[in-house]
């Protein structure tokens, strides 16, 4: 699937409170839609053109324990793996999206859209 064909499909797709409810109760509860819609449509991984995967419900909800990064505390929730320890994160202390490097936790490409980042 490209990043296209699936930002796409998300516009389509329901939000489920019941995962945005855990996720919210973990991170922020000042995500916007497209967050919302990425944690709903996330019952497994999805595989996008690029060598990108986005996380799907459990992953999300474990990232803190799995990759060793609080997440949290950095203001952020990591939803795309990029790969090479890099992944898509929304910043919901100024709303932003950039890819971080969680072993050296670097801060890069920094946009004010998901779909600038999956150009």
């Amino acid at each position: 699937m490209t990043s296209k064909e699936y930002i796409k499909a998300l516009n389509d797709h329901n939000i489920d409170n019941k995962r945005i409810n855990g996720v919210i109760d973990l991170y922020a509860d000042n995500l916007p839609e497209i967050v919302l819609k990425i944690v709903s449509s996330a019952k497994e991984t999805v595989f996008l053109d690029d060598d990108k995967r986005v996380l799907s419900y459990d992953e999300i909800v474990d990232a803190e324990k799995d990759l060793h990064v609080n997440f949290k505390e950095k203001g952020m929730i990591p939803l795309i793996d990029c790969g090479d320890n890099d992944f898509i994160v929304y910043d919901f202390n100024d709303s932003s999206w950039f890819k971080f490097n969680i072993v050296d936790e670097a801060v890069f490409k920094r946009k004010n859209s998901i779909y600038e980042l999956l150009k």
